[in-house]
């Protein structure tokens, strides 16, 4: 009816499969098929004159497989911020002599963050060279030998860093000013989980996890000020306030919910950067989202793929259960936050790194779940739970019953 219109549908769709062609060699390669099939039904859907309700379920087919695959790297992106960010607390302890916090950043993303990225590492053959250096650091970077000698094995691991994100997440995409800004995003998302974690009351009970913010805000910083200049004027200003502001709450020791709101600011104005108002995720979807990850580490353990299902089950603890934690603390549940973490961070992973029998893993993960459930409901922002699921979930907490770090470094 409207040829000039066609033809520029037509052209749009070309456009995108000429981006699309530009940076295939940077998406896994599953996906890129699944994408390049859907091209094709596209193509055959303009020729076809079908029904525009048919053009759209393709086109947004195509977009989802896109958010997906930028979803993906966005976490492997974080993953490896963050461990830029213990890297730079390990140095800051080496400086200061600390042998037990140094200890626990160069231990951290071998422990913890690499599980999460083992199987896209493994995608480009990187898993077991990124594994050996980051395993040196507990030994290459102490106080035991010369600060040039430990800095020369942190300098090697950021080069790892650098490797592995120009072959997962490729060059452009990370080069881009909007993924830049999702980062710093995820960034003090976890920073305000680690914060509420580590101090109550003005007093630092957990100095690791209160490192841990600091370095994931100054990591932040370093790439808001790669940014600054592509931000208009007046938000980067506002920005840059906010973080002063940040630095001064970390140094006062203040309640967890100052530090939230700072944070929060910055994911606000970035957000709007972005294009995006969109509400703080709620808490019930990180409790949806465990549970989906460990149903499906459950089954992917099953399938004997033992590194997928602890990457799963890696991600339900740092990318959801972590933000659960403070959440916690305020409702007066400090030892259910402990119990579930070690559950989760601890038993579980453990047992999937030590190859430990299906039956064994599938009690664990249902001991988690049950646990799942009294969280759901201790946690007022939840909103109203059915008492049942209270009743269900304690019984099942009593059939399946089953952190102190020191010293300080200065924030930023």
């Amino acid at each position: 009816g409207e040829m000039a219109e066609f033809q520029d549908g037509s052209a749009f769709v070309w456009r995108s499969q000429v981006i699309f062609n530009e940076i295939k060699s940077d998406i896994p390669a599953h996906e890129a098929e699944e994408i390049e099939e859907l091209y094709e039904e596209l193509e055959s859907a303009y020729d076809a004159r079908v029904d525009p309700s048919e053009v759209a379920t393709l086109t947004n087919g195509i977009l989802h497989e896109y958010d997906e695959i930028r979803e993906q790297k966005l976490e492997f992106a974080a993953g490896l911020e963050e461990t830029l960010g213990h890297f730079w607390a390990l140095e800051q302890n080496l400086d200061d002599k600390n042998a037990e916090l140094a200890l626990i950043h160069a231990t951290h993303p071998i422990a913890e963050l690499y599980d999460a990225m083992k199987p896209q590492l493994k995608s480009v053959n990187l898993d077991g060279e990124v594994e050996d250096i980051l395993i040196g650091l507990k030994t290459k970077a102490t106080i035991d030998v010369s600060r040039s000698q430990a800095q020369d094995a942190i300098d090697d691991a950021k080069d790892a860093v650098a490797i592995a994100r120009t072959a997962v997440v490729g060059d452009a995409l990370s080069d881009s000013t909007g993924f830049k800004v999702a980062l710093i995003g995820t960034l003090l998302e976890t920073s305000i989980a680690e914060y509420a974690e580590a101090v109550e009351d003005g007093v630092i009970g957990e100095m690791a996890e209160f490192q841990d913010g600091s370095a994931f805000v100054w990591r932040s910083q370093v790439i808001f000020n790669e940014i600054k200049s592509d931000i208009p004027a007046h938000e980067a200003e506002e920005i840059e306030e906010l973080y002063e502001e940040l630095e001064s709450a970390y140094d006062a020791r203040v309640d967890p919910s100052e530090v939230e709101t700072l944070a929060g600011g910055i994911i606000h104005e970035i957000s709007e950067i972005l294009g995006e108002e969109s509400e703080d995720a709620e808490l019930q979807s990180y409790v949806d989202e465990i549970r989906e990850l460990l149903t499906q580490a459950k089954q992917e353990y099953q399938n004997g793929d033992s590194d997928l299902a602890l990457s799963l089950a890696t991600k339900a603890y740092l990318d959801n259960y972590e933000f659960l934690e403070g959440p916690l603390i305020e409702a007066g549940e400090r030892e259910l936050m402990e119990e579930v973490e070690i559950m989760l961070r601890e038993e579980l992973r453990g047992m999937m790194k030590s190859g430990a029998s299906v039956s064994e893993v599938n009690s664990q993960i249902d001991a988690i779940l049950i646990k799942m459930d009294t969280v759901e409901v201790v946690v007022p922002e939840f909103g109203t739970i059915a008492m049942m699921i209270l009743a269900v979930a304690i019984i099942g907490s009593i059939l399946f019953a089953s952190k102190s770090k020191l010293m300080t470094i200065k924030p930023f």
